[in-house]
């Protein structure tokens, strides 16, 4: 799993409890990642994940019962595309 958020890294490395709010969620993936044979968490920069983030950007302004079903947003559309060509969009 690649992620940009350097310090979920160093959590899930180290294995010890913090005050944040993110033991809860790393204890979850643990437990999916139980499923697996290999898996391992790895820090990229932002921009080698824009795509991720852009879903995280917008999934922040959305209510809790919109979903998208059946076909993708147009602004992950176009983010995929620009990776898969090779291109970064800003």
């Amino acid at each position: 799993m690649e992620t940009d958020y350097y310090d979920f890294v160093n959590l899930w490395s180290l294995r010890h409890n913090s005050r944040s709010v993110v033991p809860p969620i790393i204890a979850e993936i643990r437990e999916h990642a139980c499923s697996f044979t290999s898996f391992v968490i790895q820090h990229i920069s932002r921009s080698t994940n824009f795509s991720a983030h852009l879903c995280a950007k917008q999934a922040s302004t959305l209510d809790v019962t919109d979903c998208w079903v059946g076909s993708m947003p147009s602004f992950l559309v176009t983010s995929l595309m620009a990776d898969s060509s090779g291109l970064l969009l800003n």
